[in-house]
């Protein structure tokens, strides 16, 4: 007799203001859809603003199990949040999702109180206010800190996206050892679907034969100067033509920093290398993933990452690396080109070597889709036990 599955309701991550967020958020639900459908009953609560933006790309993945309700809307901020440090429990959330029958849910920078009335599996990306705290201002990294201490010292199940940030929290906050659970991300894409654009990206966005692709977004942290600095360095050597020009898109503004785009803008164009920093703008998904099929090589400079959607992508792909020299990113893709993350000498000589090596071969798509497989099964895999894990914790609180 096999047993029920375990109904699991999940928020939408960051409010759907995190693009990154909402392509994990996707990537999960057709994660447990296509893998775990017999062990993992799924649902979503939605603010009705969010129903109304979200849900047609959402309902399909869950098969209509949608909790919809005003009251998502405070849950995490607010009197809300107040209740649930004091009283132990949002019970606004909990009557929700008490009444649709869940069994466990995640928790996503957010708080639904010590002493919530279902299991709590409590995700915690990163540690970045911890590494970079001058990306944060003192009143937004002490709401990031306090979050993860109330997490941590309730009985939740903890999940990190690393073994990099596994060793992180186990060495910010001594109290989660034990009750962490790795669980890395993997990307389910339809491999031929992208790879087969390559012409047709070319032509749209009047690209060469070979590019650079650099689809991060424009914050201060992903470390796009250290680009422009090399392609100026490489121009000053004069061998600016003999290597592909670097390819942008991604969301032009850093709420950090206003000003980052345009000042980078004006320092390529200052240095006359903006052909070689050329900026797509805000393209659609499908064409994002299209050329991270189409490039050469994909970079990613960052000086601090969590478990990076664009490297994830280039894997599916087969696609080369060059990767700031960070330990996510060792972990992430160790076969990559690594340069350090803040030499410009280092990127540019990383960039020239590449530029004069033949294009490298992609690897046959069977052999592409089984890596992908692979992954996304030791994804699931670790998803389960994690959930599993959770439901056992609750049940013996």
């Amino acid at each position: 007799m096999t047993s029920a599955p375990i109904r699991l309701a999940l928020p939408l991550i960051g409010r759907g203001l995190w693009t990154g967020g909402f392509v994990y958020l996707k990537n999960t639900l057709q994660l447990i859809r296509s893998r775990l459908a017999r062990d993992i009953e799924l649902s979503v609560f939605l603010s009705p603003a969010e129903q109304e933006k979200f849900g047609t790309e959402l309902a399909p993945l869950v098969d209509g199990r949608l909790i919809v309700d005003p009251a998502i809307v405070q849950s995490g901020r607010g009197g809300s949040l107040a209740r649930a440090l004091v009283l132990g429990r949002d019970r606004d959330l909990e009557r929700l999702l008490v009444a649709a029958g869940a069994d466990v849910t995640f928790e996503v920078a957010s708080f639904c109180g010590a002493r919530f009335g279902l299991p709590v599996i409590a995700w915690l990306p990163d540690f970045q206010h911890r590494y970079m705290p001058e990306m944060f201002t003192r009143a937004n990294w002490w709401r990031r800190e306090l979050g993860f201490r109330a997490q941590i010292g309730s009985s939740r199940t903890l999940m990190v996206s690393s073994e990099t940030a596994h060793r992180d929290i186990e060495r910010f906050y001594p109290a989660s050892r034990g009750r962490t659970h790795v669980v890395r991300f993997a990307i389910d894409l339809d491999i031929t679907q992208y790879m087969g654009r390559s012409a047709e990206m070319r032509a749209v966005y009047q690209l060469p034969g070979r590019f650079f692709f650099l689809p991060n977004q424009f914050w201060c942290h992903k470390n796009h100067s250290v680009i422009v600095a090399a392609l100026a360095r490489i121009k000053a050597e004069g061998v600016l033509k003999g290597v592909p020009p670097v390819i942008l898109s991604g969301l032009a503004k850093d709420p950090h920093n206003i000003d980052y785009f345009d000042k980078l803008i004006s320092e390529a164009r200052a240095a006359g290398v903006d052909n070689h920093f050329r900026y797509l703008g805000l393209v659609p998904r499908d064409h994002v993933l299209s050329l991270a099929a189409s490039c050469d090589t994909l970079i990613n400079p960052s000086h601090f990452e969590g478990w990076s959607t664009p490297v994830e992508e280039a894997k599916a792909f087969g696609a080369p690396l060059m990767l700031s020299d960070i330990p996510i990113h060792r972990e992430q893709a160790p076969h990559a080109r690594f340069f350090d993350r803040r030499s410009d000498v280092a990127a540019a000589e990383a960039m020239i070597e590449i530029a004069r090596r033949p294009p490298a071969p992609r690897a046959p798509t069977l052999n592409l889709v089984a890596d992908q497989n692979r992954r996304l099964n030791d994804h699931a895999a670790s998803l389960l036990r994690t959930i599993k894990a959770a439901v056992g914790v609750g049940r013996a609180v």
